[in-house]
């Protein structure tokens, strides 16, 4: 994808923050609200933000800024994304893609079985450990998964190899204010002419 006008550094910036769920997924959200902060590794990457989630919207900020952007704003609602460029006081909108969504589902996309592994306390939350088989382009993966007893909620994901994991930390389960997923005023458009092509 390239945004029309925009420096190189800035359109690497939309490539970066893209990946935000890494396993891909298209699936559904559940209806809830919740702050966290949330880890997640690629092998050596490690992006580190915080996180509040609303029903189907979500806002990140990022701890080490790449590029001034430092929140990301998903609406799905909208079908786009806000990244927020605070250094330069814009803003791109972005259309929304299958890895902005943020999978907060006890099942993982595509999983195919699980095996119940025992009781944990993770983070200060009662889980359950499984060890989940996942079909992924052709090929099956093995996932460690935390999940929380009383919400049903994906605490932690690894994989069985450690390259690849998401963890969420602080977690606070309870209502989020609906001005944090709206985009702040006094923001220039950073692609005024919202011609994004592919």
């Amino acid at each position: 994808m390239k945004v029309r006008g925009l420096p190189t550094s800035i359109e690497w910036v939309v490539f970066w923050f893209m990946p935000i769920a890494m396993l891909g997924s298209v699936q559904t959200a559940i209806a809830l609200d919740f702050s966290a902060e949330r880890i997640l590794k690629n092998g050596e990457s490690v992006i580190t933000a915080h996180v509040n989630a609303k029903d189907d919207r979500w806002r990140f900020e990022y701890a080490h800024p790449e590029q001034g952007v430092n929140i990301m704003i998903v609406r799905m609602d909208k079908q786009h994304s806000w990244l927020i460029l605070s250094k330069r006081r814009q803003y791109l909108e972005v259309p929304l893609m299958a890895d902005h969504v943020l999978t907060v589902t006890e099942r993982m996309e595509g999983e195919v079985s699980r095996e119940f592994v025992g009781n944990e306390t993770l983070n200060g939350h009662p889980t359950e450990l499984f060890e989940v088989t996942v079909a992924e382009q052709g090929e099956t993966r093995q996932y460690y998964r935390w999940v929380t007893k009383a919400q049903r909620f994906p605490l932690k994901t690894v994989s069985r190899q450690g390259k690849w994991s998401e963890e969420f930390r602080r977690v606070i389960f309870t209502e989020q204010s609906p001005f944090l997923f709206e985009l702040p005023r006094r923001l220039g458009n950073a692609n005024p002419s919202a011609d994004m092509q592919h």
